[in-house]
């Protein structure tokens, strides 16, 4: 299984592919690489793209980002079948379920993972084949839930979307967390080497940022030398305006 690391190397390959597919005008014979990302070339006009995910910000009243509760949501699935079936004569149980807002309210997994296969257990006889529940029903921190009596993973969903007066903050934030880097990327590359920056957005509730209508009125102050947007749900492109 790979690392995290190569995990991320891999997403970054598929998203500059992806991305010059679309239409962003990046040349062929990239080589990954570090600090930047991607390197083309060794000659004096050489060039460099260093590829970020833009990400929906953190919850206003806990500092909880979408992606942390997402990967925290996924794990207490986990962890809730794993021991729901450790119990014996388990009976056949599909969960589906969505999770109610944390409100910056950080909680353990592992409890709420044996609340949640405990009150399977508990509730299943109750699915002929199936029963949906909601709100005071189930355990703290679920919104909703159906089980069935038959065998299939568990599953959670996200909720949520992101607002489009967010956007230019998370595009201004991204870009300025990666112009601090530019010095450095310049003193990896052939002297006038250019260095770009990919941006990206990728598919899912919890991570997905829509390129906006509007976006020519955006301007970023960068040392990139082009900076480029790639929404992949969408498949579309835009260049940021410096």
């Amino acid at each position: 299984m790979p690392t995290a690391t190569e995990r991320k190397k891999i997403v970054e390959r598929w998203m500059l592919t992806a991305a010059r597919s679309a239409g962003v005008p990046i040349p062929r014979g990239e080589i990954p690489f570090e600090t930047p990302d991607f390197r083309f070339g060794d000659e004096a006009n050489g060039l460099g793209i260093e590829v970020s995910e833009v990400l929906r910000s953190a919850n206003s009243d806990g500092g909880i980002t979408p992606v942390e509760e997402e990967s925290f949501h996924q794990d207490v699935v986990r962890i809730a079948e794993e021991e729901y079936y450790r119990q014996p004569n388990a009976k056949p149980a599909r969960v589906v379920l969505y999770f109610s807002r944390s409100a910056g309210k950080r909680r353990n997994k592992y409890d709420m993972a044996r609340s949640l296969a405990e009150f399977v257990r508990i509730n299943l006889h109750r699915a002929t084949p199936v029963i949906s529940l909601a709100g005071i029903e189930l355990p703290d921190g679920f919104g909703s839930m159906s089980i069935a009596s038959e065998s299939g993973d568990w599953w959670s969903g996200e909720c949520g979307g992101v607002n489009l007066t967010e956007i230019p903050n998370l595009l201004a934030s991204r870009i300025n967390a990666k112009n601090s880097l530019v010095s450095k990327y310049r003193a990896n590359l052939p002297k006038g080497a250019s260095i770009w920056l990919l941006l990206y957005s990728s598919v899912g509730v919890a991570r997905g940022v829509p390129i906006p209508h509007g976006l020519d009125n955006f301007r970023a102050t960068s040392d990139f030398d082009r900076i480029f947007w790639f929404d992949a749900l969408r498949n579309e492109v835009a260049e940021i305006r410096q």
